[in-house]
């Protein structure tokens, strides 16, 4: 009789906020080769792999050496982590390279997008929803979502939301700490709506969708919608940091005309296909035991 081997899972950008949940989430399922450009040392589930995915050869050394069963591709660049050409060979051509990868050894792909491939003129957006993006983050995860699937077509790209954690800052909110620290006054925007989703319930979704069927896009993300404006203070103030009237609301609509407005994102479709509840803001911290907490709201 045969032996069972575990699955093993290759997480890219598994340095980052989500990464580093998806490679704690993966490591309690099989191996898990943590690659990043800076691979976590801290993660004694992982094995490391230093990988840059905008780097073809490279990626398709790794891939082919390592042949995973699973891989999560969630390497990106965000807005303000650097220039628009490094933001197109990550999120662009290096999503393409890891799907194409993922191809060619058989590898089951689930690929993290956004919701701001939306213009946010169209809400609320279905799975299907075409990318219609209105800034150069938007278009540079477009470009990798239809490489994705141009390589892969049976990969799931997962269209997700503002991240945050009960255990730790997410990076948007410590920017916000960090300057109001400062005494710097801080504008929260009152007409752009999004579907923040806890990063531990969005790894534990991932890790259930990569043992179903589904094909194509889907969104992951939380069921309540909130403003920036009401999601920054209800954040700041779950941290406890002392905004003192350093925090002021206007409306992105007049700022700036490359801000994607009313990115509601419709979720039914995902909590029936993993059987989670996709909970908001105010419903995890109203169960929130006033302390962080790492359990996933499942």
């Amino acid at each position: 009789m045969g032996t069972m081997t575990e699955p093993s899972f290759l997480v890219t950008g598994a340095s980052g906020y989500l990464g580093r949940r998806l490679v704690r989430e993966a490591g309690m399922r099989g191996r898990v080769y943590a690659a990043a450009r800076r691979p976590p040392v801290d993660a004694p589930v992982a094995i490391p792999v230093e990988l840059d995915v905008s780097d073809r050869s490279a990626v398709q050394r790794v891939v082919h050496e390592l042949r995973p069963a699973v891989i999560v591709h969630a390497a990106a660049v965000n807005p303000g982590q650097g220039d628009d050409e490094t933001m197109w060979r990550v999120n662009a051509d290096g999503s393409g390279h890891v799907a194409e990868g993922a191809s060619a050894v058989g590898s089951r792909l689930v690929a993290v997008s956004t919701d701001i491939v939306h213009d946010g003129r169209h809400a609320p957006y279905d799975d299907a929803a075409p990318a219609n993006p209105i800034n150069h983050y938007g278009r540079s995860k477009a470009a990798g979502e239809s490489a994705t699937l141009e390589h892969a077509p049976e990969a799931t790209v997962v269209r997700t939301s503002l991240m945050y954690g009960l255990d730790e800052m997410d990076r948007g909110t410590a920017s916000f700490a960090e300057r109001i620290s400062r005494g710097e006054p801080q504008t929260l925007f009152s007409d752009v709506l999004r579907n923040p989703i806890r990063v531990d319930t969005l790894a534990a979704a991932i890790l259930r969708l990569i043992t179903t069927a589904h094909s194509g896009t889907l969104n992951i993300a939380g069921r309540q919608v909130l403003s920036r404006d009401e999601y920054g203070r209800r954040m700041l103030s779950y941290w406890g940091v002392p905004t003192d009237g350093l925090l002021d609301s206007a409306r992105a609509a007049v700022i700036s005309d490359s801000i994607p407005l009313d990115l509601r994102l419709t979720v039914d479709r995902a909590e029936e296909l993993l059987g989670m509840d996709l909970a908001g803001v105010d419903a995890v911290l109203d169960m929130a035991p006033g302390s962080a907490t790492n359990e996933p709201g499942l």
